[in-house]
């Protein structure tokens, strides 16, 4: 059995971005905190992120801080025997594998045999 087994579960990720568009949507989004203060933006970016602070005219949305939501459902997990982290995804027949020592686990965290053991039943 995995241990310190988690239940999948949802989570919700949020972000923000400053958008800069013209009226047919296109421009520029650049990440930010939710008070619009740029972060995370590498030399290129930053310059021009400055370029659109400087030409208000050539944007219907301007410096607009917009948040993103996003919800996704983080597969059940646990820890292998080995140490590795087994996220419990249905790779074959409802098992998984331990990507470090190989080890086969159904959609519950209990351990099973190699597929190739497994007996087929008709």
């Amino acid at each position: 059995m995995l241990k310190n087994f988690q239940h999948s579960h949802i989570v919700e990720d949020i972000n923000y971005e400053i958008s800069f568009l013209d009226e047919h949507g296109c421009g520029y989004s650049f990440p930010c905190d939710k008070d619009g203060k740029p972060k995370g933006l590498t030399d290129c970016a930053m310059e021009n992120y400055k370029r659109c602070l400087e030409n208000p005219k050539e944007y219907s949305v301007f410096n607009e801080v917009r948040e993103n939501r996003n919800k996704y459902k983080e597969p059940a997990h646990g820890t292998c025997h080995c140490g590795e982290e087994v996220y419990l995804i249905n790779q074959y027949y409802g098992a998984c594998q331990c990507e470090k020592c190989g080890q086969w686990y159904n959609m519950f965290g209990q351990e099973l045999l190699p597929p190739d053991q497994w007996e087929e039943n008709y």
